[in-house]
C-alpha cells in the first residue's frame, strides 16, 4: 500500500516522508473530508509525535501537487481535505450539518468553453461548490 503513496509523491516531485505517507493512507481510508485538526487527532491517536503545523504544511504541499483537494466550509471558514478524485466532481455542501455530497455531473462544459473563448483564456480546471441545506436539515 505504501508503494502507491510513494509513487504519487515522487510523481509530483515531493519528498517521501513517513508523515506524508501516513496522511495519504488516512485520507485514502476515509470516505469523508477531514480537517487538518481531524488528521492531527487521528495521527496522535496512533501515538505518533507530530505537530499540527506539520500537518498544515504537509497538506498544503499535497494540495499544491494536486494529490489532495479541498473544500471550504463557507460558514466556518474551515478547510477540509480529501484525496483528489480520478474523475471530475463538484460538491453540494450543507450549511447546517456540513454534509458534503459529491456531484459527478458537470454543467460547466459549454459555459467554460464560451467564457474561455470570450476572454481568450486557457481554462485548465474548475471547481464548483454549491451551498445550501440537505434534505435532513430542511426537514428539521
Amino acid at each position: 500500500m505504501h508503494k502507491k503513496y510513494e509513487t504519487w509523491l515522487r510523481k509530483h516531485g515531493l519528498k517521501v516522508t513517513k508523515n506524508r505517507l501516513l496522511m495519504l493512507r488516512i485520507l485514502d481510508q476515509e470516505h469523508d473530508f477531514l480537517s487538518a485538526d481531524d488528521l492531527y487527532l487521528k495521527i496522535k491517536a496512533m501515538d505518533r509525535d507530530l505537530s499540527l503545523s506539520t500537518v498544515y504544511r504537509s497538506m498544503e504541499a499535497l494540495v499544491d501537487a494536486g494529490i489532495v483537494s479541498t473544500v471550504n466550509l463557507d460558514t466556518s471558514k474551515q478547510t477540509l481535505y480529501e484525496l483528489s478524485h480520478t474523475e471530475h466532481a463538484h460538491h453540494l455542501i450543507c450549511m447546517s450539518c456540513h454534509k458534503i455530497i459529491h456531484v459527478h455531473e458537470c454543467p460547466m462544459g459549454s459555459f467554460e468553453d464560451k467564457i474561455a473563448k470570450a476572454h481568450q483564456f486557457d481554462v485548465t480546471d474548475h471547481k464548483l461548490e454549491l451551498y445550501g441545506y440537505c434534505s435532513e436539515c430542511k426537514a428539521e
